[in-house]
């Protein structure tokens, strides 16, 4: 009898707990579904109370850890021949991370006028994270500033902002300029601007095999319909030649748009050092586009660090 007692006591134990974990999954759902907390919301629970860590939904150090089975290399802050010899040659010699040189205020500023461009559904969707182009920023960051580089991504809610203003989707452009200024506005040191795509081309177009691992490839957006592109096309033809530097497989090319049907400034006109480049396309995953992100945080800091040396000797 005490036996079977027993067992009836964990039966009806394994029922009550996979009733709680039905309620309280439903009670999710309900309350994201009606917006009374939101998946960031959600997330930071998860990270808090789940994983016993505390860390902000903007920290992409989650993603790495547990998503994308890998870890930011935290120790190496200085340019190095990736894994698998993807650098071609070795741009490390003599090359030492100028500290006096980098701002402590955040110089980079990344944002997305199609914020809800989105990339290859994949599992990080169980823990209510999209692969758009704002986590893509958010990786970038997390890169840039491992290498010393301050960075702010706008997280403001475009699509929101333009229907709030009664806008259609062509003035994305349009709404993103404002962000842009106000931006700028409280963050004076802001320097180097970033517009992050993805593009809807086919696979094969936007993806690099390399050493048997996938790659976003990276393709620059210039437009030409303002007196001054000129400084924005040198601006990444300089990226495009580091980049080759380290595979050109990686490296799509530069577009030039102008003319009718086309937006044909992209908020270039608002700075020289601004720039729109798109990581891969609708059939990448956010891994891939990670890869691909972890050495473009090289070569833009690269970049801003030669920069940045020039006008210190100016």
């Amino acid at each position: 009898m005490r036996k079977f007692r027993t067992k009836s006591k964990n039966n009806n134990y394994i029922i009550y707990l996979g009733l709680f974990i039905i309620s309280v999954s439903l009670s999710i759902n309900y309350l994201i579904r009606e917006n009374l907390i939101t998946n960031d919301t959600f997330l930071d629970y998860l990270l808090t109370d789940t994983l016993k860590v505390s860390k902000s939904s903007s920290d992409v150090d989650f993603l790495f850890k547990y998503a994308l089975n890998t870890e930011l290399d935290k120790s190496n802050l200085v340019l190095k021949e990736l894994e698998n010899d993807l650098i071609k040659e070795d741009v490390t010699d003599n090359y030492e991370l100028p500290k006096d040189i980098l701002p402590s205020e955040p110089i980079v500023y990344i944002y997305n006028t199609h914020q809800s461009e989105k990339y290859k559904s994949n599992y990080l969707e169980s823990y209510n994270i999209a692969s758009t182009v704002l986590l893509a920023s958010k990786i970038l960051k997390e890169y840039l500033e491992d290498l010393g580089i301050k960075v702010i991504v706008e997280e403001q809610d475009i699509t929101k902002l333009i229907h709030s203003l009664n806008y259609s989707y062509g003035k994305s452009y349009t709404v993103s300029r404002m962000l842009l200024e106000e931006a700028k506005k409280k963050h004076d040191s802001l320097t180097y601007f970033i517009d992050l795509h993805r593009d809807s081309s086919v696979y094969e177009k936007t993806t690099a095999v390399i050493d048997g691992e996938n790659y976003a490839k990276l393709l620059f957006v210039v437009g030409l319909d303002h007196d001054n592109y000129e400084p924005n096309l040198a601006l990444v033809e300089d990226l495009s030649a580091i980049i080759k530097k380290y595979n050109e497989n990686l490296y799509r090319g530069i577009m030039k748009k102008s003319g009718k049907g086309v937006n044909g400034i992209y908020n270039q006109d608002f700075s020289p050092r601004a720039f729109l480049v798109e990581v891969g396309g609708q059939y990448n995953t956010i891994e891939e586009v990670n890869n691909t992100l972890k050495i473009f945080s090289q070569v833009l800091y690269e970049y801003i660090v030669e920069d940045l040396d020039e006008k210190e000797k100016e």
